[in-house]
């Protein structure tokens, strides 16, 4: 799992959710987190499973990392069907970001925060990234 947000304490509750469930690396930076999506694609031959990517963000925002990593697998020959899943974080409630993440970024899904444990649960049961019975679950990268 690449959990990317620029404010600590939310890649620190992302972290705590999801660290029974499997391997996180965490980015506080766009570009880092298309360096590292990059490298586990192209350097480990293993890419993640689940990218949690806050949309807010300086410098570079999570709708253009989002179009960037959508890129990157093309690039690599990754097909539509083995794309990772990527889901999309806001605190904003605006149905125009979400229409952009989806039509032009193509992300996965969304999650409005704050995120509750039992909504990010059932959104990665929803994706078939664990099991329905998530509190068994192991095994997300």
């Amino acid at each position: 799992v690449l959990i990317v947000d620029d404010i600590l304490e939310n890649r620190k509750l992302l972290w705590e959710l999801l660290k029974n469930h499997g391997l996180c690396d965490m980015s506080g930076d766009g570009q880092e987190a298309l360096d590292m999506f990059e490298g586990a694609i192209t350097l480990d031959q293993e890419p993640y499973d689940l990218v949690l990517l806050d949309i807010a963000m300086p410098r570079m925002d999570g709708q253009e990392v989002l179009v960037r990593m959508r890129q990157i697998e093309r690039g690599n020959g990754i097909a539509l069907e083995g794309q990772t899943a990527i889901i999309m974080v806001s605190a904003v409630d605006a149905s125009s970001e979400v229409e952009k993440a989806f039509k032009v970024g193509g992300c996965t899904d969304f999650l409005h925060k704050p995120i509750s444990r039992g909504r990010l649960m059932v959104k990665l049961s929803e994706h078939g990234l664990i099991s329905p019975n998530w509190w068994e679950e192991k095994g997300l990268r």
